[in-house]
């Protein structure tokens, strides 16, 4: 049985601004995903691309969580306003390295995007110098023989638990 596995796109949304903080000399963008929050801090190389830094829990330590990378144009240049990453969702344990490594499979897929004209909003300084835009990808493997939908597995379990409640 051949399978095939194809890439499904959500839509793609603004989730958040990138600001520049003139005092730290820094950019960062918070990142809104509903229940999931995070604050990126940008670090931009020599490439015009940057480095996705983020806090470790409750320490003043970053940690380098990916890179951006140019976006070409059709006609071969790369943009200088655009960037893309992917970051992927999951984890999985690499027999050659020998440790897990993020897999791309299911990934979010990035773009910055840098304003003509940097704006000053509030009393502090703060610049909007752009905002980032991304979308999920999901991959799904399909059977190529098989054209009926899978049916859910309705079983129940049965545990002997001798009558303990479990709070979960």
């Amino acid at each position: 049985m051949a399978t095939t596995t194809k890439r499904t796109f959500g839509n793609e949304r603004n989730l958040g601004d990138i600001i520049y903080n003139p005092n730290t000399k820094s950019v960062f963008c918070k990142i809104n995903l509903g229940f999931f929050n995070k604050t990126i801090n940008l670090v931009k190389r020599t490439d015009n691309c940057y480095d996705l830094m983020v806090s470790k829990y409750n320490s003043e330590e970053t940690v380098k969580i990916g890179q951006t990378f140019p976006v070409k144009k059709q006609d071969e240049t790369t943009s200088e306003t655009l960037t893309q990453t992917t970051l992927g969702l999951f984890q999985k344990y690499d027999s050659q390295k020998q440790k897990e490594i993020t897999d791309n499979s299911d990934a979010l897929f990035l773009t910055t995007h840098k304003l003509k004209e940097p704006k000053v909003f509030g009393e502090k300084g703060f610049m909007k110098v752009g905002f980032i835009t991304g979308k999920f990808g999901i991959e799904i493997v399909e059977n190529t023989q098989h054209n009926e939908p899978k049916q859910p597995d309705n079983s129940t379990n049965e545990y002997d638990d001798d009558g303990e409640q479990i709070p979960f």
